[in-house]
């Protein structure tokens, strides 16, 4: 499993235009958690110019330092000592000179998970106390940057502990506000945890984000950004379906392609039947759909048609996770069809995209699909963790289930049939 993660930021065209007069750039934070307090953000680790598309990445390998002085919010952290490389459960004293030291005595079970400060054995003139850093190591330059003060003053003989999270904060904001202290954004930020992989199959660790200017929300979809949308800007009057909040729109990539396995098997007859009448129950609602017969033990069929044209997708980018989308849509018509008997009453099925199964053995879709925990708490579906809910102005994370989405509509497409 790759200790790499990477976030893409991407804006279309028009999208593009209207940032950059605004002179915004992409502030980018890290989430880190004391002994004492709720994870927090309160350093910029990165900000980014506006581009088509840009690519931050970071391995998941953290580092102390430490400050002697506190600097006032929109003020640079300037580190004082040498950066000390530092894996969880590791234990590191700050000895008399402000040299990182391997801890006299290792840190105990509390400690495990945690960057632990055993000792501050230093005392930096004409301070009380010192003030920990932690940084994370950008991948892209191998370098340790800053992702969070402790603003809690540690006087000679204390200890302390740290751990930092895959939960990411991002807004939009002018100026390279680059490790720099913040308490509060000017515009609507989004917070997603990246614990757990994009893809469980690949074990990648990668996601897309895009903020569109006319509905004021961040979109968010597992993997990298598509090739498709680097093309043509999306137009102005394609409608937008706001869904209330400060929660980004989850979305799972639409690919165009999906799989219905019978599980038990129908005859050939039966099966050319059910994919014709499959197909013209669906034809107005997929562009350039196919609905063929896979392989010969009469239990499987497959839906192709022009990804991104499906029920439920967001102006070609793919479809909110939660929302019935095209998996829904699908199992819907095979429904109607075992209502009307071209499905056999008792039968059931599942329906696969790809190597990710969203089906269920009894003939409809999941209630839920499996869950992730950020700090104890169940949220979000699909690949990946869920969203968090998060104030725009707060960044102290509520870990809250994110509002349902609404699907909104789509146009009508009539194609010739094509079926086996």
């Amino acid at each position: 499993m790759s200790d790499i993660r990477t976030l893409h930021w991407y804006e279309s065209a028009a999208d593009n235009q209207s940032i950059a007069a605004n002179g915004w750039r992409f502030q980018v934070a890290k989430s880190v958690a004391t002994a004492n307090a709720a994870p927090t953000f309160n350093i910029v680790w990165q900000s980014q110019g506006i581009a088509p598309a840009t690519d931050i990445s970071w391995k998941v390998e953290y580092a102390l330092n430490w400050t002697a002085q506190v600097p006032a919010s929109g003020v640079k952290v300037t580190v004082g000592g040498a950066w000390q490389q530092c894996n969880k459960g590791d234990s590191y004293d700050l000895n008399e000179h402000g040299y990182w030291v391997p801890s006299a005595t290792p840190a105990g079970p509390d400690g495990a998970g945690w960057l632990n400060v055993g000792a501050i054995n230093y005392s930096y003139p004409g301070v009380l106390g010192i003030h920990i850093v932690v940084g994370v190591k950008n991948n892209e330059t191998g370098r340790f940057e800053p992702i969070f003060l402790d603003l809690s003053t540690l006087p000679e003989g204390s200890s302390a502990k740290y751990q930092p999270l895959e939960t990411v904060s991002w807004w939009l904001e002018a100026n390279d506000l680059t490790g720099q202290v913040f308490h509060s954004t000017k515009s609507r930020s989004t917070t997603y945890d990246f614990t757990n992989p994009s893809n469980p199959v690949t074990g990648d660790f990668e996601w897309s984000t895009s903020f569109t200017m006319l509905g004021g929300k961040w979109v968010i979809a597992p993997g990298p950004v598509p090739q498709a949308l680097r093309g043509p800007p999306r137009s102005a009057k394609l409608p937008f379906l706001s869904i209330g909040g400060e929660d980004p729109l989850l979305l799972e990539l639409d690919l165009g392609s999906w799989l219905v396995s019978f599980a038990v098997p129908l005859s050939v007859a039966a099966l050319g039947a059910a994919a014709t009448a499959l197909y013209n129950k669906l034809k107005s609602q997929f562009k350039e759909l196919k609905v063929v017969v896979v392989g010969t033990d009469g239990t499987k069929l497959k839906l192709t048609y022009k990804p991104g044209s499906a029920p439920g997708t967001l102006e070609q980018l793919g479809f909110p996770l939660g929302a019935p989308g095209p998996a829904g849509t699908i199992d819907g018509a095979l429904k109607d069809l075992q209502k009307t008997n071209v499905i056999p009453q008792k039968e059931t099925w599942t329906i696969s995209a790809g190597t990710a199964s969203l089906g269920s053995s009894n003939g409809s879709l999941p209630s839920s699909q499996p869950e992730s925990k950020i700090n104890g708490n169940s949220n979000g579906h699909g690949y990946g963790p869920g969203a968090i809910d998060q104030n725009s102005n707060t960044f102290v994370a509520s870990h809250q289930p994110k509002s349902p989405f609404l699907q909104q509509g789509y146009s009508q497409n009539t194609v010739q049939a094509q079926h086996a």
